[in-house]
């Protein structure tokens, strides 16, 4: 039988050898989001014929994501079914891409699929949109950068690096005191990002972030798989009006040139109706929903 091993900062770079045979743009195959989440979620996984299993709780059931890897779907599916089996589960699969939920319904009669949530989906878009955000559509967006150009002339926008990411730690530590959120998930997410800070450079997550007059005023961290950015981390002080628009189209546009993106993703907004009302704004050009699914 299977065993599997809590996710930590030794193993997880051996886990992320395996993202790289996804075919989905979902952001739960990164090793940004795995890492940050791994408690939350009470993450694991384990290496079964060139394939990653992964098991989380996920709302309030152990359930596994969908197998990746250059080995047997069906050896993995199977010592799936015999785990589950010794110890009393049923066999629940979580944020399953779409594009995956046709193989498990194809391959495994009496497979059910759940709706997707809405709560879950990615919103995912083209670089050049956020790089560029030109057009009437986004004339909304370029008012704000406007405004910020306007009023702070003399901003920067920086790389992260080794020498100025103890910058980036205090700004995130004086966020969370003055400007966090009130709910529950938004101060675990701020938790869970200062945990991250430590290994940015091991995890080859590029960041950015812009200051005025010294003051850092916005952050982002991703993450680049295939033609994908993933938008991990991204915080700004509303006080300076069009920082957050700011430093999407900053990075994205630094990212473009650098790394010749496609797309960027920049996750899911978890029922936040600001969130969701702000990732509309910038006009995502899919939603990449995620099932549960449940094999008999």
């Amino acid at each position: 039988m299977i065993s599997f091993t809590k996710i930590n900062d030794d193993n997880i770079l051996t886990a992320a050898e395996y993202f790289k045979y996804k075919i989905s743009r979902t952001s739960d195959y990164t090793i940004g989001a795995m890492y940050m989440w791994r408690e939350f979620y009470d993450s694991s996984f384990a290496i079964y014929d060139d394939m990653i299993l992964y098991r989380v709780k996920f709302l309030n059931r152990t359930s596994f994501t969908f197998p990746v890897g250059s080995g047997s779907l069906e050896k993995a599916m199977d010592v799936l079914k015999e785990y589950c089996q010794i110890n009393n589960l049923p066999l629940w699969f979580c944020t399953v891409p779409e594009e995956y939920v046709p193989t498990l319904v194809d391959r495994f009669q009496g497979t059910i699929p759940a709706a997707p949530s809405r709560d879950w989906a990615d919103y995912l878009y083209l670089a050049e949109d956020l790089a560029s955000m030109a057009g009437r559509r986004y004339s909304g967006q370029r008012n704000h950068i406007n405004k910020f150009k306007k009023l702070y002339p003399d901003y920067r926008y920086q790389r992260i690096t080794p020498d100025n990411k103890h910058r980036i730690v205090d700004f995130l530590i004086d966020y969370e005191k003055y400007h966090s959120k009130d709910a529950s998930l938004a101060r675990e997410e701020l938790k869970r990002s200062l945990e991250l800070m430590p290994y940015l450079e091991r995890f080859n997550l590029p960041g950015g972030f812009i200051e005025v007059d010294g003051v850092i005023v916005a952050i982002t961290i991703g993450e680049i798989v295939n033609d994908t950015l993933y938008c991990h981390i991204e915080k700004a002080i509303r006080d300076y009006q069009g920082a957050y628009q700011m430093i999407v189209k900053e990075f994205a546009s630094d990212m473009t040139t650098q790394y010749g993106i496609k797309y960027i993703n920049r996750e899911e907004d978890v029922g936040d109706e600001g969130l969701r009302t702000s990732k509309l704004s910038y006009h995502p050009i899919k939603l990449l929903d995620k099932y549960c699914v449940l094999l008999p």
